[in-house]
């Protein structure tokens, strides 16, 4: 990224939904209203098929595998960029299929399904820029289509793919993951610079209370904000980037509670209530402290 970007790292204080996702766009309309070119990326999200029907839909209509924010910011924020390098790796988590773990006489297996996510993700897309052209790969679980786990089929993962470059299959969540681990830091540096040519502040959502969903270490930021129900955070960001990059060295995956004692904050938000039925513009009303706070930030 330039220097002459300003990079805003949104992150969860816990697993649960916080509302970063409400406080992201309402930020990014407030500095938008400022005059900031502001741009958003959500590194990597998962659609749940169940919940978030309405969005597998319009994916399916224009042929992407694409997290709800990444829509949502083209239609709510305007910006034009493709879904893929808003969302540069996207999961489908499945509706698992009850009565065939009871076919399979393993009932049980089913909780096991149910509490891991990679277990039920049927589908991984992963895009990253070269050459200036979006090349996007999809990676299908066989093992949940081919054995019935879930209640979709195969028609239903491919439409989600038909702007893929290349589709594979995989066999089990452990490639999942590693595909993940392998691909991501690409993915996101790449398509973190072209945003960068276009925005003079990218605001970053994460992923649950991942502490660092950029993957990329070697990516500097230059503000972390992370939310809890009715309060946000700022912190220091070269200190919080140091706290993971420890942390990650014993335990690898690191998440907010690992690194807060670490932590000492500069400034502390109250949030009130944020309704995703309401438009970015309202929810900045109610941000106006925190939209000053980076403002500053990206004045100084």
């Amino acid at each position: 990224m330039s220097s002459l970007n300003l990079l805003v790292l949104i992150v969860g204080m816990t697993r649960e939904g916080v509302g970063k996702t409400a406080l992201a766009e309402g930020l990014a309309a407030g500095l938008k209203e400022l005059g900031f070119r502001v741009g958003v990326m959500k590194p990597m999200g998962f659609l749940d098929w169940y919940k978030d029907y309405a969005v597998v839909r319009e994916g399916a209509e224009e042929g992407v595998l694409a997290s709800r924010e990444a829509f949502e910011a083209r239609l709510l924020l305007g910006l034009r960029d493709p879904p893929e390098v808003l969302n540069p790796l996207a999961g489908l988590v499945a509706p698992l299929n009850l009565k065939a773990f009871y076919d399979y006489r393993v009932p049980r297996s089913f909780f096991v399904y149910q509490a891991d996510i990679m277990r039920r993700t049927v589908v991984l897309r992963v895009t990253l820029l070269k050459a200036g052209e979006t090349v996007s790969q999809g990676y299908v679980n066989k093992t949940l289509l081919e054995k019935g786990l879930t209640i979709l089929d195969r028609d239903d993962v491919m439409n989600l793919l038909k702007r893929a470059d290349r589709v594979e299959e995989v066999y089990s969540p452990h490639e999942l993951a590693a595909i993940v681990a392998s691909r991501a830091p690409e993915a996101i540096r790449s398509c973190l610079s072209r945003l960068s040519t276009k925005y003079r502040l990218i605001i970053v959502e994460g992923l649950g209370d991942a502490a660092w969903p950029l993957s990329d270490l070697s990516i500097g930021v230059h503000a972390v904000v992370a939310v809890a129900p009715g309060m946000a955070v700022a912190y220091d960001p070269e200190r919080y980037k140091l706290a993971v990059e420890l942390k990650a060295e014993v335990s690898g995956e690191v998440r907010l509670e690992d690194i807060a004692d670490y932590l000492t904050p500069r400034a502390y938000f109250r949030l009130p209530p944020l309704s995703y039925g309401e438009l970015p513009e309202t929810r900045a009303e109610k941000l106006s402290p925190l939209i000053e706070y980076v403002a500053r930030l990206a004045e100084a």
